[in-house]
């Protein structure tokens, strides 16, 4: 049985994903979700479960395919949206805000994050707060945690809803 030129152009694209799903397992494939943006990754697994569907797969491969390459869109459309608003950010007011907590947790991905809580005031009303960051080592974590503790930060608001806030990220290390 011979390959229709079809199948040789849909199996193509694939073949970067064949040694990730054959060492899936290993640790150093963690670096994949870090280096590859979500708007490559996102489109790419969907790609992947219309080939899996091409191939005639079971429906539960192309079901997660599909799942898996929806959710990373969904993310990076997020990721775009919080970029878009940052850069919307720059022209909003600044208030003066002071860190009221830093705390540390890993997600289930074994992702560390800080999280710095704050509080600002506006026309003597206060507002709070907070943004993560994510890390790749423990002791850059614990630097960045203990430079914040009781520092003065930049708080951009929205001028109509002060409640609307994101941090200048300029002084942050």
């Amino acid at each position: 049985m011979s390959a229709k030129a079809i199948d040789v152009l849909i199996f193509i694209p694939l073949i970067p994903a064949i040694p990730v799903i054959a060492t899936w397992f290993l640790p150093w494939e963690r670096w994949i979700p870090k280096k590859i943006p979500k708007k490559i990754i996102g489109p790419y697994l969907l790609y992947c479960a219309f080939a899996i569907w091409h191939f005639k797969q079971s429906w539960w491969i192309v079901l997660m395919a599909g799942l898996g390459g929806i959710a990373v869109s969904a993310m990076a459309i997020f990721d775009l949206r919080k970029a878009r608003m940052v850069k919307q950010a720059r022209d909003w007011p600044v208030a003066e805000g002071c860190v009221l907590h830093t705390g540390q947790t890993r997600d289930a991905d074994g992702i560390l994050k800080v999280t710095l809580t704050y509080t600002y005031k506006v026309d003597g009303e206060r507002f709070g707060g907070s943004e993560s960051f994510t890390f790749t080592s423990e002791d850059d974590a614990e630097r960045f945690e203990s430079g914040w503790k009781e520092r003065k930060l930049t708080v951009h608001y929205r001028q109509e809803r002060p409640e609307i806030c994101l941090l200048d990220r300029d002084g942050i290390p």
